[in-house]
C-alpha cells in the first residue's frame, strides 16, 4: 500500500444505469470495438513485455485470441479507467490496478465482471490464499485476480550488527528480534556500540506502514465504520514514536539525496520494506554490496505492494478475456515474469522452481526467497476499504510533522484522529 492520497471518486449515476450489463460483456463502449483483438491498459514495470508481446501475436493455446497493450503511466491510469467507464467509451477490455487501489472501485463494482462467472475457483488452488480473498468486494463478487506480491522482511547490515555485538546471522536476528520492542532493544545497541553509531530506521513512517500491514484490519472495516482510533493503530503509533524518541531514526526522507547517501554509507542499519525494494536499494547503494542479509519481519510477515488484473463490463468477449488472465498470470508465466523483471510470483508453486533460488551476492550469497517465500504464504488477509488513503493520511502527514517539526506526539494524535473521522464523514463513513 502506497502512501498516495486517494482521489477517485465512485461513479455514481454514471455506472448505475449500466448495472444490467454487469457480467455479460458487451461491445458497445470496448476500446476494442471492431478490432481483431482485446484491449489491455497496464503501466510500465506491471507486465512482461515479454508476454505481452507473445499476446499481441496470438494468446497460446487460445486459437484466434489476440491482446494488445497501451501503457499509460501509474498515476493516471486508474482516473483514465474511471473517466472512461463514466463516458462508457473506449473502456479497455482488461486493466491492472495496484493493491491501494483496487478496494476504490468497490463501490463501483458492478463496472467489472465477477470472475467466478468465468470459472475462476478452477485455479484457486494455484494462488495465495490472502491475496485471493483480497480479490473480492465485501458483497462477494470477484472483481480482481492476482498478479504480483510484496512479502516483506527485515533488511539489515550484517557488518554494522556484527560491530556492535548483536547477533548478526539471518536465523540468529530472528531469534534475537521477534518482535518490534526487540528490534528497538537491537537499534539502542547499534546506536551505543555500533561504529559510527548508526541509526536504526531512515524515517520511522515506514515502521508505522509496516505495523499497520501485519494486522488484519486497517482504518475502516467493512461495516464501512472509522477503526483508526482503535488499539491495533495506536499501537502502531506507539511502536513508531518510541523509535524516534529513543533517537533511533535518522530522520531523513526516503528517496531524496540525503537518504542515498546514508544508505550508501553506514548511516543506517536497516530497513523495514517489501521484496520490490532489493532492487532500489542495489541502485542506490551499489557499494554496500554484500554487506547487507534478510530475515522475518519483527511480529511476522505482511504484504506491501503487488497488483490485480481486472475484466471490465465493457469487455466484449469476457470468456477470453479470462482465458488470457489464466495464461498470463499462470504459475509457469508469473516465474517468467519473475526472471525477467523481478515481479514477485503470486503463485507458490513457482518458489520451487532452481531459478528463484539462486544466491543474490548483494545479500552475501543469500537466496531471498528463502525468506521472502516463506513470508508471502503466511502474510495476513487484510482488509482494504475505498476510504482507507483518506482515512490513513492524516496519521502519516502528523507521524511527520512529529519527526520533523517537533510536534508533540499526543496532541498530532488527536489531530490525525479528528481530521480522519471529519473528511470521512463528508463521505458516509461513521
Amino acid at each position: 500500500m502506497s502512501r498516495r492520497r486517494f482521489l477517485g471518486a465512485s461513479l455514481g449515476g454514471a455506472g448505475a444505469g449500466l448495472l444490467t450489463l454487469a457480467g455479460c460483456g458487451t461491445e458497445a463502449g470496448s476500446a476494442s470495438a471492431g478490432t481483431d483483438h482485446l484491449s489491455l491498459w497496464y503501466w510500465k514495470g506491471s507486465l512482461s513485455d515479454r508476454l505481452l508481446a507473445t499476446a499481441r501475436r496470438g494468446v497460446p493455446g487460445e486459437p484466434g485470441l489476440k491482446v494488445r497493450a497501451s501503457q499509460i503511466p501509474d498515476g493516471d491510469i486508474d482516473s483514465k479507467v474511471r473517466t472512461s467507464l463514466a463516458a462508457r467509451a473506449y473502456v479497455p477490455d482488461v486493466t491492472v490496478v495496484n493493491s491501494d487501489n483496487l478496494a476504490t472501485f468497490f463501490p463501483d463494482e458492478d463496472e467489472f465482471l465477477d470472475l467466478r462467472e468465468l470459472g475462476a475457483e478452477s485455479v484457486r488452488d494455484q494462488y495465495l490464499d490472502w491475496k485471493w480473498k483480497a480479490c473480492f468486494t465485501p458483497t462477494g463478487r470477484m472483481i480482481g485476480f492476482p498478479l504480483d506480491a510484496g512479502p516483506t522482511a527485515l533488511y539489515y547490515r550484517r557488518d554494522l550488527f556484527r560491530d556492535a555485538g548483536l547477533a548478526h546471522e539471518p536465523k540468529d536476528v530472528a531469534e534475537a528480534i521477534p518482535t518490534w520492542e526487540k528490534f528497538i532493544d537491537a537499534g539502542r545497541t547499534l546506536r551505543a556500540k555500533g561504529p559510527g553509531k548508526p541509526y536504526l530506521v531512515s524515517n520511522i513512517g515506514n515502521v508505522f506502514q509496516q505495523v499497520l500491514l501485519q494486522s488484519p484490519r486497517q482504518f475502516v472495516d467493512a461495516g464501512n465504520r472509522f477503526i483508526g482510533d482503535q488499539e491495533h493503530i495506536r499501537r502502531a503509533w506507539d511502536l513508531s514514536v518510541e523509535i524516534l524518541r529513543r533517537g533511533l531514526s535518522a530522520r531523513i526522507t526516503d528517496g531524496t539525496p540525503d537518504y542515498n547517501a546514508a544508505m550508501s554509507g553506514s548511516r543506517v542499519a536497516t530497513m523495514t520494506t517489501a521484496v520490490w525494494a532489493a532492487a532500489g536499494l542495489k541502485d542506490t547503494a551499489p557499494k554496500t554490496s554484500g554487506k547487507w542479509r534478510l530475515t522475518t519481519m519483527p511480529d511476522g510477515p505482511g504484504n506491501y505492494g503487488g497488483s490485480y488484473m481486472t475484466l471490465t463490463r465493457y469487455c466484449r468477449e469476457p470468456e477470453a478475456g479470462f482465458a488470457f488472465l489464466k495464461w498470463l498470470l499462470s504459475p509457469e508465466n508469473q516465474l517468467e515474469s519473475y526472471q525477467e523483471m523481478s515481479l514477485f510470483p503470486t503463485t507458490p508453486a513457482s518458489y520451487a522452481d532452481p531459478a528463484m533460488h539462486r544466491p543474490d551476492p548483494f545479500f552475501g550469497g543469500q537466496q531471498p526467497i528463502d525468506v521472502f517465500g516463506p513470508a508471502a504464504k503466511k502474510a495476513p488477509v487484510v482488509y482494504f476499504s475505498p476510504y482507507e488513503e483518506t482515512a490513513n493520511t492524516p496519521f502519516f502527514q502528523e507521524l511527520t510533522n512529529v519527526e520533523m517539526l517537533g510536534k508533540r506526539p499526543d496532541r498530532a494524535w488527536r489531530d490525525a484522529v479528528n481530521t480522519a473521522e471529519t473528511t470521512l464523514s463528508r463521505v458516509g463513513v461513521s
